[in-house]
């Protein structure tokens, strides 16, 4: 997902999140699972495929948690 450390920096901690999400999903050899499509566009500051049902989705799925 993350080329560079110079990209990595310029990332959002939600961003970063789900970087991490989809390199672990990514190594554990699940990348057709759901979660797996979600945090991939999502590390990649794509729209969620997933959208919830708050008004800021499908740009950030923080305030969901909030």
């Amino acid at each position: 997902m993350v080329a560079t450390s110079s990209k990595q920096l310029q990332m959002s901690t939600e961003i970063r999140n789900w970087d991490v999400v989809a390199k672990a999903l990514e190594a554990a050899g699940n990348t057709s699972s759901e979660m797996y499509i979600r945090a991939a566009a999502l590390a990649q500051g794509k729209l969620d495929p997933m959208p919830t049902s708050h008004p800021e989705a499908p740009y950030s799925i923080s305030a969901v948690a909030g």
